[in-house]
């Protein structure tokens, strides 16, 4: 058995595997439905295969920290469930953050650093050109259904393409060729055309404050000058893509908002995401500390309902739509502080990264893309999107690595 693994690993480096498996997770995650599940797999698979065919674990200190942080937010919704009960599904997503182990195992295993950032970055950016041809070709020949479907649902849609934008724009500042630029450039534009059809604010708004973080942290004095100018150029050139969108978000919101302090917020997106504050900041002050169980967000909703005209729509939500607030009904202020942890954590971990200099570009992208799931989760949830939550872990995992290369001492054990 520890032959035929050790043949395997010698085939998956020699003839880059892991690296293509990469290229084509985000190539084709918004253009061929469910294909990025078939190269999780694969990748996944990859990261076992090291696991397994190896003496010891190839892991760095910072590793099992980052570990660490990914466990903390399930973690701390048990206490809930042990006092409220509730479902075990509820930890379905937040759970697959530790595929963290599996795949660093296998990027310090297979992946050459240098190497594998061009395939990183040339499957981000080719992800974005192929995300813009499929919303343009689903808006000339599917008017009247939202671009994502039948990927996925636009709101993931968005949140990908958000994610696909912020790390093609650190590519563009990263690479040294300039026709990489070029092809990275284009794809961050492709991208942010997506997240302008997909009608999604909250990717919108991720975006945004992603691409200030990288604007803050790679803007500085010196070389880093042209670093800002390309960043300026890019937001502005996005700015012009998703102002119609902004427009629209902006009108849409302000309508439905007047028409929910009426008493007619039902039947509006904005009005019953406003009711569903309502009622999950009600249910909370009932329970504060452990709230109402993982998963039973659902039962405020239909208590809700029984007592109130609601739509289909409506009494078909099981939890609300901003992950904190989910999180604060669901587990209360205890699994709230495993959420803030896990994501603060993280992103303090890239700032460190960067502010030490290893990688700055690198680890400035991965803070950006922290930040930017961060504020997506305020309009909208992360945890509802089994596509979203894999290209989020996936993809901090992956620049993780990037950010915190292994030493030249570090030994091998293959």
């Amino acid at each position: 058995m520890g032959s035929l693994l050790a043949k395997l690993q010698t085939r998956i480096v020699r003839h880059a595997w892991f690296e293509w498996a990469v290229f084509a997770f985000y190539s084709l995650i918004l253009l061929v439905k469910d294909s990025f599940g078939l190269f999780a797999v694969g990748l996944v698979g990859m990261g076992v295969v090291a696991m397994f065919g190896q003496r010891s674990w190839r892991l760095l200190p910072l590793d099992l920290v980052f570990a660490a942080l990914l466990a903390v937010f399930p973690l701390l919704m048990l206490p809930s469930l042990m006092y409220n009960g509730g479902s075990l599904r509820y930890f379905d997503y937040p759970i697959r953050a530790l595929l963290f182990v599996p795949l660093i195992i296998g990027l310090r295993s297979y992946a050459e650093p240098k190497v594998f950032e061009v395939f990183l970055f040339r499957g981000v950016s080719t992800g974005g050109l192929f995300a813009a041809v499929f919303s343009v070709s689903s808006l000339i020949f599917g008017p009247s259904e939202r671009v994502g479907l039948p990927i996925t649902n636009p709101i993931a849609f968005g949140q990908i393409a958000a994610i696909l934008a912020l790390v093609a724009l650190a590519g563009l500042c990263s690479s040294p060729a300039r026709l990489q630029k070029i092809y990275c450039g284009l794809g961050c534009l492709g991208a942010v055309v997506a997240v302008g059809a997909s009608g999604s604010a909250g990717a919108l708004l991720g975006l945004f404050f992603g691409a200030l973080v990288q604007l803050f942290l790679l803007g500085g004095l010196g070389k880093k000058l042209m670093h800002r100018k390309i960043i300026i150029v890019l937001i502005l050139a996005a700015g012009a893509l998703l102002l119609p969108l902004a427009i629209f978000k902006y009108g849409q919101i302000t309508s439905e908002t007047a028409a929910f302090f009426a008493g007619k917020g039902m039947g509006t997106s904005q009005g019953q995401r406003l009711i569903a504050i309502k009622i999950a900041l009600q249910s909370f002050f009932q329970h504060p500390v452990f709230g109402i169980g993982p998963g039973n967000g659902y039962q405020v909703i239909a208590e809700y309902c029984r007592a109130n005209l609601c739509t289909d729509q409506f009494k078909g939500w099981t939890g609300m739509h901003n992950q904190y607030l989910d999180v604060l009904l669901t587990s209360g202020l205890v699994g709230l502080a495993g959420w803030l942890i896990f994501a603060l954590g993280i992103a303090r971990l890239f700032y460190t990264r960067h502010c030490a200099g290893v990688a700055p570009v690198i680890s400035a992208a991965g803070l950006s893309v922290v930040v930017a799931m961060m504020i997506c989760a305020f309009p909208q949830p992360l945890y509802n999107h089994n596509i979203s939550v894999i290209a989020f872990f996936f993809t901090i995992t992956l620049l993780w690595f990037l950010a915190y290369q292994a030493p030249i001492n570090f030994p091998d054990n293959a």
